[in-house]
């Protein structure tokens, strides 16, 4: 029902004036509570999820170097006898795991004989005593490797190459003397390593540092001549 637009009377839809205070009504007021349209409640905003990202390369990392746990535990300086009194010259690195068999080049060889060429010169040595000179550069030449990983060590010539020592069966010594003008000038060994990948055979000066170095990693595998003894010290075995 409509109601006066001056007192709020209720009166008739077709009413021009009220019949209560008698004010002209032009508008028809429609209670709110009766007629007027219920609004719908405002519904809440629903967050809109974000679109997901498309997924980000994950940075490739180079993977840690592996520690081998492979330490050099010393040198022999070592000769591959050729013909006509020939050799190539190497140095065996023995470590923990392997003998690396490191190659000296023409260019090295070159270089240690004329530093201890020049030395012997200069200290005024002959013939045998420049020998011997030479042997002792070629001694330090192989210290170099005490500070180079073994992997390194492997890869530096093309020549080189190793034997596992756990495939070595068998290490054999021989004693030899070297003469001069009839007397015995130095001795030497010579060495045969027996391996599941090969024999493979060197001298070397006779040192005791060497033999020690050799029965510390392979043990009863090292053979040596009946009943040898050093220039100074006795080996066991």
């Amino acid at each position: 029902m409509p109601y006066c637009e001056n007192c709020g009377l209720e009166i008739s839809s077709t009413a021009k004036f009220c019949k209560n205070c008698g004010a002209a009504q032009s508008n028809v007021s429609i209670p709110l509570s009766a007629s007027a349209p219920t609004s719908t409640p405002p519904q809440p905003v629903q967050p809109v999820a974000p679109a997901p990202l498309a997924p980000q390369a994950t940075p490739v990392q180079a993977p840690p170097p592996i520690v081998s746990g492979e330490n050099v535990l010393g040198v022999l300086v070592l000769r591959k006898p050729k013909s006509l009194g020939r050799y190539d010259s190497f140095t065996g690195v023995v470590t923990n795991q392997r003998m690396i068999f490191a190659q000296m080049t023409s260019d090295m060889v070159k270089q240690a004989v004329q530093m201890a060429r020049d030395q012997a010169k200069a200290e005024g040595k002959g013939f045998l005593g420049q020998w011997s000179d030479q042997l002792k550069v070629s001694f330090n030449f192989a210290q170099r490797y005490f500070s180079m990983p073994p992997s390194v060590i492997l890869t530096e010539t093309p020549g080189n190459f190793a034997v596992d020592n756990n495939v070595t069966s068998e290490v054999k010594i021989k004693s030899k003397d070297i003469m001069s003008n009839g007397q015995v000038y130095r001795s030497e060994f010579e060495m045969e390593i027996h391996s599941s990948q090969g024999k493979y055979e060197f001298t070397m000066d006779e040192r005791d540092d060497y033999i020690k170095l050799l029965k510390q990693v392979y043990g009863e595998r090292v053979k040596m001549p009946f009943g040898y003894f050093s220039r100074s010290v006795k080996i066991n075995f």
